[in-house]
């Protein structure tokens, strides 16, 4: 269900609403009623809100402060396409909230209803298309201990937007900056994104995501970088637990079952990364790029931006 939500963003614009949005928030910031009550019920309002916080308590779990969007809008002309958006701090657990009824009533529940109950919690992403001699591929990551574990994302950096990059000049960048380090071990200088591409809506997990491509993405760099960033790592503690390469040709059974098949993937064992030919769940987003670049003029497009 997760598409392509707009494609060939020119400039991005993010206001940042400097009001937390609450489970019992009002007006434009006000979540669905669902999911306030989904929220109650779990007794998310009592839960630790830091780690230290959780620490004290003995809990392992906490309902840290990241971000939504409260709001999205295109304006375009003939030759440009600008985006504006307001964000705002969101508890974690709001997106969970709704997760979590989802679980409860998904047979009950049609494709409108869905869409209504999302909050629209606030992530970015870094597209990697290589070049091999056999063709194009997505450079992914397999999701650790993250929503998601095990199934691979499109986004070789995919992050919630915390709370804290809000202060940024760009919040968007500022949160893949922070991506990188923590999941790639790399910093973003090392790497040459492009400006905002495209925005994947996932809202029936309670997400939207903006993405940017990686240009001129070297393989072997970003291979070196996460592996020596693992090393010594607990492997069960992870956040990013391998890397992928998603081809970007003859995909349409990868799209039909949302499972890669027989893909490459490179897993940190105590010895380094192994190369592996795995079968994968594919997460929503994944599901949307592989339909986008199913078709050429877009494969095109993203492979242009990406400097080949």
């Amino acid at each position: 269900m997760a598409k392509i939500g707009i494609e060939n963003i020119d400039e991005i614009k993010v206001n940042v609403i400097p009001l937390e949005r609450t489970y019992d928030s009002v007006g434009d910031l006000k979540i669905n009623s669902a999911v306030k009550r989904m929220y109650i019920t779990k007794g998310y309002p009592s839960a630790p809100k830091s780690r230290e916080e959780a620490d004290k308590r003995g809990e392992i779990h906490f309902n840290g402060l990241m971000s939504s969007f409260t709001k999205i809008k295109v304006y375009e002309d003939s030759d440009t396409k600008l985006v504006s958006v307001d964000i705002v701090p969101t508890r974690y657990l709001i997106g969970q909230a709704m997760r979590d009824y989802m679980k409860k009533f998904s047979d009950q529940l049609h494709t409108n209803k869905i869409l209504s109950l999302s909050p629209n919690m606030a992530n970015v992403s870094l597209i990697a298309p290589i070049e091999k001699n056999d063709g194009y591929y997505l450079l992914s990551q397999i999701k650790g201990k993250a929503l998601g574990s095990g199934q691979i994302h499109t986004g070789i950096v995919a992050v919630n937007i915390a709370a804290k990059y809000l202060a940024d000049p760009d919040p968007l960048t500022g949160a893949i900056r922070g991506g990188c380090s923590s999941e790639l071990g790399m910093k973003l200088d090392q790497l040459d994104p492009t400006s905002t591409t495209f925005m994947v809506d996932e809202r029936e997990t309670g997400q939207v995501n903006f993405a940017s491509v990686l240009k001129n993405a070297d393989f072997g760099d970003i291979y070196s970088s996460y592996e020596s960033s693992v090393k010594d790592k607990s492997l069960e503690d992870l956040e990013v637990m391998g890397i992928a390469l998603l081809p970007t040709k003859n995909i349409n059974q990868f799209i039909r079952e949302g499972i890669a098949r027989d893909v490459t993937c490179f897993i940190p064992t105590e010895n380094g990364l192994e190369e592996k030919k795995q079968d994968r769940q594919l997460r929503p987003y994944t599901v949307a790029t592989l339909k986008y670049i199913k078709r050429p003029k877009n494969l095109e497009f993203l492979i242009k931006k990406a400097g080949f």
